[in-house]
């Protein structure tokens, strides 16, 4: 891994850090998964890594943070498969190499038209799917096992992170039981609730304790 590869990676963790962290402070903010997107994007945007532009080889600049980017592969969402006759998913947050960037056409690295997509290993430096459980239901098993698939799958991109958040512990399902020991998908469970009038939180790692000091 270069130098500036490591330095992104650094920065990655640690906006997931302060995800977790602003959950804790304020669990109350976040209504809806999407607020997760937006307050990711905000910290993501701060720094000038994310917002450095590049240009591609017909001339557009662009910077590497796009949300909602388009997959490679096709998937049937309901039985959890690929299937090349099915819809193309989107990553709740994509971060583009810079070098995918500056030796392609802007319609290759938008990712619209599969006819003009790349798919080569390495053109996303990283790739997240966020989750947000307000209440444990079965229902999210499903979509957890769904996410750790697409990414699993996820064969343009270097580094990939699931992040799941909870904000009670009522009926807890252990939706990570069968999440086997050597999955490329880095995952992040945090909850956060109250018990007795003090505000808890705990937060697990799968595969292998990944991220320090959380």
């Amino acid at each position: 891994m270069s130098m500036d590869d490591n330095h992104l990676l650094l920065s990655i963790e640690s906006t997931i850090h302060t995800i977790i962290n602003q959950f804790h402070r304020k669990p109350h903010n976040f209504f809806n998964e999407h607020e997760f997107h937006q307050y990711c994007y905000h910290v993501f945007y701060g720094k000038k890594e994310f917002t450095k532009q590049y240009s591609t080889i017909d001339g557009k600049r662009t910077n590497i943070l796009k949300p909602e980017y388009p997959t490679i592969a096709r998937f049937r969402r309901k039985d959890i498969v690929i299937d090349p006759k099915g819809t193309r998913a989107r990553y709740d947050m994509a971060i583009l190499n810079p070098d995918f960037i500056q030796n392609n056409g802007y319609k290759t690295v938008i990712n619209r038209d599969i006819s003009a997509s790349s798919g080569k290993e390495g053109d996303l430096f990283a790739t997240m799917e966020f989750k947000y459980i307000t209440g444990h239901r079965k229902e999210f098993q499903h979509e957890i096992d769904y996410d750790h698939f697409k990414l699993t799958h996820s064969n343009e991109a270097v580094h990939k992170y699931m992040l799941v958040f909870a904000n009670t512990i009522a009926r807890e399902i252990d939706y990570f039981a069968s999440i086997p020991p050597d999955s490329c998908v880095n995952i992040v469970y945090c909850t956060v609730w109250e018990e007795s009038g003090e505000k808890r939180k705990r937060v697990v790692l799968y595969p292998n304790g990944w991220l320090d000091d959380v």
